[in-house]
Protein backbone atom coordinates (compact mmCIF):
# COMPACT_ATOMS: atom_id res chain seq x y z
CA UNK A 1 0.00 0.00 0.00
CA UNK A 2 1.32 3.47 -1.05
CA UNK A 3 2.13 5.73 2.00
CA UNK A 4 1.33 8.90 0.02
CA UNK A 5 -2.13 10.08 0.95
CA UNK A 6 -4.36 11.12 -1.83
CA UNK A 7 -6.46 14.21 -1.58
CA UNK A 8 -10.09 13.64 -0.96
CA UNK A 9 -12.09 14.71 -3.97
CA UNK A 10 -15.25 16.54 -3.04
CA UNK A 11 -18.29 16.39 -5.22
CA UNK A 12 -18.63 19.17 -7.79
CA UNK A 13 -21.78 20.52 -6.24
CA UNK A 14 -19.98 21.12 -2.91
CA UNK A 15 -17.14 22.99 -4.61
CA UNK A 16 -19.64 25.14 -6.50
CA UNK A 17 -21.45 25.89 -3.24
CA UNK A 18 -18.19 26.92 -1.58
CA UNK A 19 -17.26 29.23 -4.47
CA UNK A 20 -20.73 30.79 -4.41
CA UNK A 21 -20.56 31.35 -0.65
CA UNK A 22 -17.12 32.92 -0.97
CA UNK A 23 -18.31 35.18 -3.77
CA UNK A 24 -21.34 36.24 -1.74
CA UNK A 25 -19.15 36.90 1.26
CA UNK A 26 -16.84 39.11 -0.77
CA UNK A 27 -19.75 40.94 -2.38
CA UNK A 28 -21.24 41.51 1.06
CA UNK A 29 -18.13 43.53 1.88
CA UNK A 30 -17.21 45.02 -1.49
CA UNK A 31 -20.68 46.12 -2.57
CA UNK A 32 -21.52 48.20 0.54
CA UNK A 33 -18.01 49.62 0.58
CA UNK A 34 -18.27 50.53 -3.10
CA UNK A 35 -21.70 52.04 -2.56
CA UNK A 36 -20.45 54.11 0.38
CA UNK A 37 -17.41 55.20 -1.63
CA UNK A 38 -19.58 56.24 -4.57
CA UNK A 39 -21.94 58.16 -2.29
CA UNK A 40 -18.99 59.85 -0.59
CA UNK A 41 -17.57 60.83 -3.99
CA UNK A 42 -20.94 62.18 -5.12
CA UNK A 43 -21.26 64.12 -1.85
CA UNK A 44 -17.74 65.55 -2.22
CA UNK A 45 -18.33 66.59 -5.83
CA UNK A 46 -21.73 68.04 -4.89
CA UNK A 47 -20.13 70.05 -2.07
CA UNK A 48 -17.40 71.39 -4.37
CA UNK A 49 -19.66 72.19 -7.33
CA UNK A 50 -22.93 72.91 -5.50
CA UNK A 51 -23.08 76.57 -6.45
CA UNK A 52 -22.31 75.71 -10.09
CA UNK A 53 -25.17 73.24 -10.48
CA UNK A 54 -28.44 74.29 -12.16
CA UNK A 55 -31.11 75.38 -9.74
CA UNK A 56 -34.37 73.45 -10.25
CA UNK A 57 -36.25 76.32 -8.59
CA UNK A 58 -35.85 78.34 -11.79
CA UNK A 59 -38.29 75.94 -13.51
CA UNK A 60 -41.04 77.35 -11.30
CA UNK A 61 -39.99 81.02 -11.29
CA UNK A 62 -42.30 83.12 -13.42
CA UNK A 63 -41.11 85.16 -16.35
CA UNK A 64 -41.54 88.94 -16.48
CA UNK A 65 -44.49 90.17 -18.50
CA UNK A 66 -42.50 92.70 -20.54
CA UNK A 67 -38.89 93.59 -21.28
CA UNK A 68 -37.69 96.70 -19.47
CA UNK A 69 -34.32 98.11 -18.41
CA UNK A 70 -33.03 101.02 -16.36
CA UNK A 71 -29.65 101.09 -18.15
CA UNK A 72 -29.07 104.61 -19.43
CA UNK A 73 -29.37 105.28 -23.13
CA UNK A 74 -27.48 107.96 -25.03
CA UNK A 75 -28.12 111.41 -23.62
CA UNK A 76 -29.75 110.34 -20.37
CA UNK A 77 -28.88 109.27 -16.83
CA UNK A 78 -31.70 106.94 -15.75
CA UNK A 79 -30.14 105.07 -12.83
CA UNK A 80 -27.47 105.37 -10.21
CA UNK A 81 -24.10 104.52 -11.76
CA UNK A 82 -25.37 105.04 -15.35
CA UNK A 83 -25.54 101.35 -16.39
CA UNK A 84 -26.33 98.07 -14.65
CA UNK A 85 -22.61 97.50 -13.97
CA UNK A 86 -22.63 100.88 -12.11
CA UNK A 87 -19.29 101.91 -13.63
CA UNK A 88 -20.26 105.57 -14.18
CA UNK A 89 -18.77 105.81 -17.69
CA UNK A 90 -20.19 107.58 -20.75
CA UNK A 91 -18.05 106.82 -23.79
CA UNK A 92 -19.31 109.58 -26.12
CA UNK A 93 -20.93 112.51 -24.31
CA UNK A 94 -22.92 114.98 -26.39
CA UNK A 95 -20.62 117.76 -25.25
CA UNK A 96 -18.38 118.43 -22.30
CA UNK A 97 -19.64 120.81 -19.59
CA UNK A 98 -17.57 123.99 -19.28
CA UNK A 99 -18.41 124.73 -15.63
CA UNK A 100 -21.06 127.42 -16.07
CA UNK A 101 -24.15 127.39 -13.79
CA UNK A 102 -27.51 127.39 -15.60
CA UNK A 103 -30.02 127.31 -12.76
CA UNK A 104 -30.35 126.41 -9.09
CA UNK A 105 -33.47 125.40 -7.18
CA UNK A 106 -34.08 124.94 -3.46
CA UNK A 107 -35.57 121.47 -2.86
CA UNK A 108 -36.03 121.95 0.89
CA UNK A 109 -34.21 120.00 3.62
CA UNK A 110 -31.43 117.90 2.05
CA UNK A 111 -31.65 114.14 1.57
CA UNK A 112 -29.29 111.56 0.11
CA UNK A 113 -31.24 111.08 -3.11
CA UNK A 114 -28.91 111.65 -6.07
CA UNK A 115 -30.53 113.16 -9.18
CA UNK A 116 -31.37 111.40 -12.44
CA UNK A 117 -32.00 113.07 -15.81
CA UNK A 118 -34.11 111.50 -18.56
CA UNK A 119 -35.77 113.02 -21.64
CA UNK A 120 -35.56 116.59 -20.43
CA UNK A 121 -36.68 115.81 -16.88
CA UNK A 122 -34.73 115.60 -13.61
CA UNK A 123 -36.01 113.05 -11.07
CA UNK A 124 -35.03 113.35 -7.42
CA UNK A 125 -36.25 112.45 -3.96
CA UNK A 126 -36.73 115.11 -1.32
CA UNK A 127 -37.82 115.56 2.27
CA UNK A 128 -41.12 113.65 2.44
CA UNK A 129 -41.53 113.95 -1.34
CA UNK A 130 -40.38 112.69 -4.72
CA UNK A 131 -40.46 115.02 -7.69
CA UNK A 132 -39.80 115.62 -11.36
CA UNK A 133 -38.25 118.93 -12.50
CA UNK A 134 -37.90 120.49 -15.92
CA UNK A 135 -34.25 119.95 -16.86
CA UNK A 136 -34.04 123.27 -18.72
CA UNK A 137 -35.40 125.50 -15.97
CA UNK A 138 -35.68 123.50 -12.72
CA UNK A 139 -39.44 124.18 -12.58
CA UNK A 140 -41.52 121.38 -11.01
CA UNK A 141 -43.46 119.05 -13.32
CA UNK A 142 -45.00 116.77 -10.71
CA UNK A 143 -44.54 115.92 -7.06
CA UNK A 144 -45.83 113.18 -4.74
CA UNK A 145 -45.78 112.94 -0.97
CA UNK A 146 -43.70 110.21 0.67
CA UNK A 147 -43.88 108.89 4.26
CA UNK A 148 -40.30 109.95 5.00
CA UNK A 149 -37.17 111.51 3.54
CA UNK A 150 -35.98 109.97 0.25
CA UNK A 151 -32.44 108.88 1.08
CA UNK A 152 -31.70 107.05 -2.15
CA UNK A 153 -32.09 107.80 -5.83
CA UNK A 154 -35.13 106.98 -7.91
CA UNK A 155 -34.82 104.68 -10.93
CA UNK A 156 -36.27 105.28 -14.40
CA UNK A 157 -36.80 102.42 -16.86
CA UNK A 158 -37.52 102.46 -20.58
CA UNK A 159 -41.09 101.21 -19.95
CA UNK A 160 -42.12 104.78 -19.01
CA UNK A 161 -42.04 103.97 -15.28
CA UNK A 162 -40.08 105.52 -12.43
CA UNK A 163 -39.45 103.35 -9.35
CA UNK A 164 -39.63 104.93 -5.90
CA UNK A 165 -38.72 102.98 -2.74
CA UNK A 166 -40.34 104.24 0.47
CA UNK A 167 -39.81 103.97 4.22
CA UNK A 168 -43.33 102.54 4.67
CA UNK A 169 -42.06 99.29 3.08
CA UNK A 170 -43.54 100.07 -0.35
CA UNK A 171 -41.99 100.14 -3.78
CA UNK A 172 -44.01 102.34 -6.13
CA UNK A 173 -43.98 102.37 -9.92
CA UNK A 174 -45.11 105.76 -11.24
CA UNK A 175 -45.81 107.08 -14.71
CA UNK A 176 -42.66 109.08 -15.38
CA UNK A 177 -44.53 111.85 -17.18
CA UNK A 178 -47.38 112.42 -14.71
CA UNK A 179 -46.33 110.83 -11.40
CA UNK A 180 -49.49 108.72 -11.32
CA UNK A 181 -49.15 105.40 -9.53
CA UNK A 182 -49.17 102.29 -11.74
CA UNK A 183 -48.53 99.64 -9.07
CA UNK A 184 -47.09 99.22 -5.59
CA UNK A 185 -45.41 96.32 -3.80
CA UNK A 186 -45.15 95.93 -0.03
CA UNK A 187 -41.84 94.59 1.29
CA UNK A 188 -41.22 93.18 4.76
CA UNK A 189 -39.37 96.31 5.91
CA UNK A 190 -38.46 99.75 4.46
CA UNK A 191 -36.91 99.90 0.99
CA UNK A 192 -33.27 100.74 1.58
CA UNK A 193 -31.73 101.48 -1.85
CA UNK A 194 -32.47 102.32 -5.47
CA UNK A 195 -33.97 99.64 -7.68
CA UNK A 196 -32.20 98.15 -10.69
CA UNK A 197 -34.26 97.03 -13.70
CA UNK A 198 -33.02 94.53 -16.26
CA UNK A 199 -34.78 92.20 -18.72
CA UNK A 200 -38.17 93.12 -17.28
CA UNK A 201 -37.20 92.44 -13.65
CA UNK A 202 -36.91 95.10 -10.92
CA UNK A 203 -34.38 94.13 -8.25
CA UNK A 204 -35.28 95.76 -4.93
CA UNK A 205 -33.54 95.63 -1.54
CA UNK A 206 -35.08 96.19 1.88
CA UNK A 207 -33.74 96.72 5.37
CA UNK A 208 -35.29 93.37 6.24
CA UNK A 209 -32.17 91.72 4.75
CA UNK A 210 -34.13 90.65 1.69
CA UNK A 211 -33.53 91.13 -2.03
CA UNK A 212 -36.70 90.96 -4.13
CA UNK A 213 -37.09 90.29 -7.84
CA UNK A 214 -40.32 91.88 -9.08
CA UNK A 215 -42.01 91.95 -12.44
CA UNK A 216 -41.08 95.48 -13.51
CA UNK A 217 -44.38 95.97 -15.33
CA UNK A 218 -46.80 94.59 -12.74
CA UNK A 219 -44.98 94.50 -9.39
CA UNK A 220 -45.60 90.76 -8.94
CA UNK A 221 -42.90 88.97 -6.92
CA UNK A 222 -40.82 86.49 -8.90
CA UNK A 223 -38.42 85.46 -6.12
CA UNK A 224 -36.85 86.69 -2.89
CA UNK A 225 -33.50 85.96 -1.27
CA UNK A 226 -32.61 86.56 2.39
CA UNK A 227 -29.07 87.60 3.23
CA UNK A 228 -27.22 88.29 6.47
CA UNK A 229 -27.10 92.11 6.64
CA UNK A 230 -29.00 95.13 5.42
CA UNK A 231 -28.33 96.15 1.81
CA UNK A 232 -28.23 99.95 1.78
CA UNK A 233 -26.79 100.31 -1.72
CA UNK A 234 -28.00 99.42 -5.21
CA UNK A 235 -26.89 96.00 -6.45
CA UNK A 236 -24.89 95.73 -9.66
CA UNK A 237 -25.71 93.27 -12.43
CA UNK A 238 -23.64 91.73 -15.19
CA UNK A 239 -23.90 88.52 -17.25
CA UNK A 240 -26.92 87.22 -15.35
CA UNK A 241 -25.45 87.74 -11.89
CA UNK A 242 -26.34 90.23 -9.15
CA UNK A 243 -23.67 91.65 -6.84
CA UNK A 244 -25.00 93.03 -3.54
CA UNK A 245 -23.06 94.31 -0.51
CA UNK A 246 -24.52 94.64 3.00
CA UNK A 247 -23.79 96.65 6.12
CA UNK A 248 -21.97 93.71 7.71
CA UNK A 249 -19.28 93.79 5.05
CA UNK A 250 -20.53 90.85 2.97
CA UNK A 251 -20.48 90.80 -0.82
CA UNK A 252 -22.93 88.34 -2.40
CA UNK A 253 -22.96 86.81 -5.88
CA UNK A 254 -26.58 85.91 -6.70
CA UNK A 255 -28.16 84.43 -9.83
CA UNK A 256 -30.40 87.11 -11.30
CA UNK A 257 -32.93 84.69 -12.74
CA UNK A 258 -33.74 82.66 -9.62
CA UNK A 259 -32.11 84.30 -6.59
CA UNK A 260 -29.72 81.47 -5.80
CA UNK A 261 -26.57 82.50 -3.94
CA UNK A 262 -23.32 81.52 -5.64
CA UNK A 263 -20.68 83.05 -3.38
CA UNK A 264 -20.17 85.25 -0.33
CA UNK A 265 -17.06 87.32 0.39
CA UNK A 266 -16.58 88.72 3.90
CA UNK A 267 -14.85 91.87 5.09
CA UNK A 268 -14.39 93.28 8.58
CA UNK A 269 -16.12 96.59 7.83
CA UNK A 270 -19.44 97.77 6.44
CA UNK A 271 -20.12 98.32 2.74
CA UNK A 272 -20.35 102.07 2.12
CA UNK A 273 -21.03 102.09 -1.61
CA UNK A 274 -22.52 99.86 -4.30
CA UNK A 275 -20.47 97.19 -6.08
CA UNK A 276 -19.07 98.05 -9.52
CA UNK A 277 -18.38 95.35 -12.11
CA UNK A 278 -15.81 95.55 -14.90
CA UNK A 279 -14.33 92.59 -16.78
CA UNK A 280 -13.82 89.66 -14.43
CA UNK A 281 -13.65 91.79 -11.27
CA UNK A 282 -16.15 93.35 -8.90
CA UNK A 283 -15.06 96.35 -6.80
CA UNK A 284 -16.72 97.56 -3.62
CA UNK A 285 -15.79 99.85 -0.72
CA UNK A 286 -16.05 98.43 2.79
CA UNK A 287 -14.57 99.60 6.08
CA UNK A 288 -12.57 102.39 4.41
CA UNK A 289 -10.88 100.10 1.86
CA UNK A 290 -11.65 99.24 -1.75
CA UNK A 291 -11.76 95.50 -2.48
CA UNK A 292 -11.24 93.88 -5.87
CA UNK A 293 -12.82 90.42 -6.04
CA UNK A 294 -12.64 87.85 -8.84
CA UNK A 295 -16.23 87.48 -10.03
CA UNK A 296 -15.56 83.99 -11.44
CA UNK A 297 -14.93 82.49 -8.00
CA UNK A 298 -17.33 79.73 -6.88
CA UNK A 299 -18.64 79.13 -3.39
CA UNK A 300 -19.05 75.90 -1.43
CA UNK A 301 -21.76 75.18 1.18
CA UNK A 302 -20.61 75.54 4.79
CA UNK A 303 -17.14 76.80 3.85
CA UNK A 304 -17.55 79.91 6.00
CA UNK A 305 -18.24 77.85 9.14
CA UNK A 306 -15.38 75.45 8.38
CA UNK A 307 -12.91 78.31 8.00
CA UNK A 308 -14.29 80.06 11.04
CA UNK A 309 -13.75 76.95 13.19
CA UNK A 310 -10.34 76.39 11.63
CA UNK A 311 -9.32 79.97 12.37
CA UNK A 312 -10.48 79.68 15.99
CA UNK A 313 -8.50 76.48 16.51
CA UNK A 314 -5.45 78.16 15.02
CA UNK A 315 -5.85 81.16 17.37
CA UNK A 316 -6.03 78.72 20.30
CA UNK A 317 -2.74 77.22 19.01
CA UNK A 318 -4.14 73.71 18.94
CA UNK A 319 -1.25 71.36 18.05
CA UNK A 320 -0.86 70.38 14.37
CA UNK A 321 -3.46 72.94 13.21
CA UNK A 322 -1.86 75.02 10.38
CA UNK A 323 -2.70 78.63 9.57
CA UNK A 324 -5.96 78.88 7.60
CA UNK A 325 -5.73 79.86 3.92
CA UNK A 326 -6.61 83.33 2.67
CA UNK A 327 -10.19 84.02 1.68
CA UNK A 328 -10.95 82.91 -1.86
CA UNK A 329 -11.50 85.45 -4.62
CA UNK A 330 -9.61 88.51 -3.35
CA UNK A 331 -7.30 90.07 -5.93
CA UNK A 332 -6.18 93.08 -3.88
CA UNK A 333 -7.44 95.76 -1.54
CA UNK A 334 -6.60 99.45 -1.53
CA UNK A 335 -6.52 101.46 1.70
CA UNK A 336 -5.45 105.13 1.50
CA UNK A 337 -2.60 106.39 3.61
CA UNK A 338 -3.75 106.71 7.19
CA UNK A 339 -4.48 110.29 8.12
CA UNK A 340 -7.65 111.75 9.62
CA UNK A 341 -10.21 110.37 7.18
CA UNK A 342 -12.52 107.38 6.96
CA UNK A 343 -10.63 106.13 3.90
CA UNK A 344 -12.54 105.13 0.78
CA UNK A 345 -16.27 105.68 1.16
CA UNK A 346 -17.67 105.89 -2.37
CA UNK A 347 -17.47 103.42 -5.24
CA UNK A 348 -15.08 104.02 -8.16
CA UNK A 349 -15.78 104.73 -11.82
CA UNK A 350 -13.92 102.53 -14.34
CA UNK A 351 -12.80 102.65 -17.94
CA UNK A 352 -10.04 100.97 -19.98
CA UNK A 353 -8.62 99.02 -17.06
CA UNK A 354 -8.26 102.06 -14.79
CA UNK A 355 -10.37 102.97 -11.79
CA UNK A 356 -10.94 106.48 -10.44
CA UNK A 357 -12.06 107.31 -6.91
CA UNK A 358 -11.58 109.71 -4.03
CA UNK A 359 -11.08 109.32 -0.30
CA UNK A 360 -12.24 111.09 2.83
CA UNK A 361 -9.10 113.24 2.94
CA UNK A 362 -9.74 114.78 -0.47
CA UNK A 363 -7.24 112.76 -2.50
CA UNK A 364 -8.51 111.62 -5.89
CA UNK A 365 -6.73 108.66 -7.51
CA UNK A 366 -6.30 107.00 -10.88
CA UNK A 367 -5.04 103.44 -10.42
CA UNK A 368 -4.62 100.35 -12.57
CA UNK A 369 -7.47 97.92 -12.01
CA UNK A 370 -5.35 94.83 -12.62
CA UNK A 371 -2.43 95.62 -10.30
CA UNK A 372 -3.68 98.53 -8.16
CA UNK A 373 -0.61 100.55 -9.18
CA UNK A 374 -1.08 104.30 -8.88
CA UNK A 375 -1.02 106.34 -12.10
CA UNK A 376 -1.71 109.81 -10.71
CA UNK A 377 -3.40 111.63 -7.86
CA UNK A 378 -5.09 114.99 -7.37
CA UNK A 379 -5.78 116.72 -4.06
CA UNK A 380 -9.00 118.58 -3.32
CA UNK A 381 -9.27 120.79 -0.26
CA UNK A 382 -11.80 118.53 1.52
CA UNK A 383 -13.09 114.97 1.57
CA UNK A 384 -14.54 113.13 -1.45
CA UNK A 385 -17.44 110.91 -0.41
CA UNK A 386 -19.32 110.41 -3.68
CA UNK A 387 -18.57 108.50 -6.87
CA UNK A 388 -17.09 110.27 -9.90
CA UNK A 389 -18.53 110.41 -13.42
CA UNK A 390 -16.38 109.74 -16.49
CA UNK A 391 -17.41 111.54 -19.69
CA UNK A 392 -15.12 110.63 -22.57
CA UNK A 393 -11.65 111.94 -21.69
CA UNK A 394 -12.69 113.78 -18.53
CA UNK A 395 -13.65 112.81 -15.01
CA UNK A 396 -16.02 114.90 -12.84
CA UNK A 397 -16.61 114.73 -9.09
CA UNK A 398 -17.70 116.85 -6.17
CA UNK A 399 -16.13 117.26 -2.73
CA UNK A 400 -17.09 118.46 0.72
CA UNK A 401 -15.39 121.79 -0.02
CA UNK A 402 -18.39 122.59 -2.26
CA UNK A 403 -16.28 122.43 -5.40
CA UNK A 404 -17.20 120.56 -8.58
CA UNK A 405 -14.02 119.40 -10.30
CA UNK A 406 -13.30 118.53 -13.93
CA UNK A 407 -9.99 116.73 -14.50
CA UNK A 408 -8.13 115.41 -17.51
CA UNK A 409 -8.50 111.63 -17.46
CA UNK A 410 -4.95 111.01 -18.74
CA UNK A 411 -2.90 112.88 -16.14
CA UNK A 412 -5.28 114.37 -13.54
CA UNK A 413 -4.60 117.97 -14.53
CA UNK A 414 -7.51 120.30 -13.63
CA UNK A 415 -9.64 121.64 -16.49
CA UNK A 416 -12.02 123.73 -14.41
CA UNK A 417 -13.56 123.98 -10.96
CA UNK A 418 -16.88 125.44 -9.88
CA UNK A 419 -17.76 126.54 -6.35
CA UNK A 420 -21.37 125.55 -5.56
CA UNK A 421 -21.22 126.92 -2.03
CA UNK A 422 -22.08 123.78 -0.04
CA UNK A 423 -20.64 120.26 0.37
CA UNK A 424 -21.24 117.86 -2.53
CA UNK A 425 -21.84 114.38 -1.11
CA UNK A 426 -23.82 112.77 -3.94
CA UNK A 427 -22.74 111.80 -7.48
CA UNK A 428 -23.86 114.07 -10.34
CA UNK A 429 -26.04 113.02 -13.26
CA UNK A 430 -25.20 113.89 -16.87
CA UNK A 431 -27.70 114.49 -19.66
CA UNK A 432 -27.93 116.79 -22.67
CA UNK A 433 -24.51 118.32 -22.07
CA UNK A 434 -25.44 119.31 -18.49
CA UNK A 435 -24.38 118.05 -15.09
CA UNK A 436 -27.08 117.97 -12.40
CA UNK A 437 -25.58 118.28 -8.94
CA UNK A 438 -27.21 118.22 -5.52
CA UNK A 439 -25.54 119.99 -2.61
CA UNK A 440 -25.86 119.51 1.15
CA UNK A 441 -27.83 122.76 1.58
CA UNK A 442 -30.78 121.28 -0.32
CA UNK A 443 -30.05 123.02 -3.62
CA UNK A 444 -30.19 121.38 -7.05
CA UNK A 445 -27.84 122.86 -9.63
CA UNK A 446 -27.68 122.51 -13.41
CA UNK A 447 -24.20 123.09 -14.84
CA UNK A 448 -23.35 123.37 -18.53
Amino acid sequence: MDNQQTETQLPDWIERSQRTALRRYRMGIVKPAGTLGALALIALLGWIFWFSLPNPVRWFVGSPSAVASSASRTGQWSMLGYGTSLNGYVAEPERQPVGRPVWSRDLGPPTRSAPLAVDGTVYVGGHFKAMALDAASGDPIWEIETPGPMDHALTVANNNLVYVGLTNHRMLALNKDTGEQVWDFKAHLPISASALVHDGVAYVTSSGNIIYALDAQTGDQLWRHKIRGNVKTTPALRDGRLYAADDEGNLYFIDADDGRRRFRFLTAGSASGPPVVAGDTVYFPSGGSLYAINNDVKGMPGLYWIKRSWFQLWIWQVPFVPAPPAQRGERWRFAPEERASQGVIASPALVDGIYYLGDGDGLFYAREAATDAELWRFEASDGIVSSPVILGERVYFGARDGMLYALNLADGSPIWTLDLGSPIELPPAYSGGHLYVRTADGQMHAVE
